[in-house]
């Protein structure tokens, strides 16, 4: 017991002594993300940040700075030029591990039939991608790209002309789940039937272009919605709100890498049950 109040003091002595450090800085995101124990955030280097198992370093050595990540026995590592600048850590789309194969996640659940014009609200989880940016005179260019989560991929649609899918299980609630956020997000789903029949539903289509992914300390969201038009055919979009107050709005892959974001919504054609 002894030994254990010991370490706490000690871990209590370094938080003290890092804020005051951080306030002499004015790094107020710092401030905050050292306060909540977050991977998430911007940070201005040298830095380490560790979260477990997962260890972000930034050094520096002579003039030259050294960026270091070690994730499930992977080691990444490579040189930085610019001194002074600041990284930004958060979830991003997650369609491009272990290699970009496609752009579109397919969220499986149990079926569930929804009444005729009628709408309703659902939780999902989906798996995250964990992007780092290098933000140097206010572009993003990206530095690092990995995940804690194992991918799968599958089909949507008959084989001759079906999609690739990146592929993910979940299950649907009504009320938040808890999730590990540097493993899984939450998507609040809204169903909005608009034919006159029941619909049977057991599965999401998204194109990735549109995802608009926020976090805060203790969550990772996407807020969505299904327009069912008719028997096996409608329409998935994101919206570009956080599901709580309060939330950051991640950093795009696809906006740092310049891809066009022609369309913000993917017809599901080939039915979702």
């Amino acid at each position: 017991m002894f030994l254990f109040c010991l370490i706490k003091v000690k871990e209590f002595e370094f938080l003290i002594f890092s804020l005051v450090f951080l306030i002499s800085q004015k790094d107020l995101s710092a401030i905050m993300n050292l306060i909540f124990s977050a991977m998430y955030g911007i940070y201005s280097y040298p830095v380490h940040l560790e979260k477990e198992g997962l260890t972000i370093d930034i050094t520096e050595n002579n003039g030259i700075y050294r960026y270091v990540r070690n994730c499930c026995g992977e080691k990444y590592e490579c040189l930085i030029s610019s001194p002074g600048e600041k990284i930004h850590v958060n979830p991003v789309e997650p369609v491009n591990l272990p290699k970009y194969i496609t752009k579109y996640l397919e969220i499986d659940f149990e079926r569930v039939l929804v009444s005729p014009e009628s709408n309703i609200m659902y939780y999902l989880t989906f798996p995250i991608e964990i992007g780092v940016f290098l933000e140097s005179k206010k572009n993003l260019e990206p530095l690092d790209l990995f995940s804690l989560q194992p991918a799968k991929y599958s089909l949507y649609g008959d084989p001759t002309n079906g999609e690739i899918v990146k592929y993910y299980k979940s299950y649907l609630r009504r009320d938040l789940p808890e999730v590990d956020i540097l493993k899984e997000g939450v998507l609040s789903i809204t169903i909005i039937n608009s034919d006159s029949t029941i619909a049977s539903v057991s599965k999401l289509v998204f194109d990735s272009y549109g995802m608009k992914v926020y976090y805060n300390e203790n969550l990772v969201s996407m807020v969505a919605q299904m327009k069912i038009y008719q028997k096996n055919i409608a329409e998935t979009e994101f919206l570009n709100v956080p599901l709580l107050v309060g939330m950051e709005k991640s950093a795009e892959l696809y906006t740092t890498r310049n891809i066009p974001a022609i369309k913000r919504y993917y017809l599901m054609e080939r039915g979702f049950d």
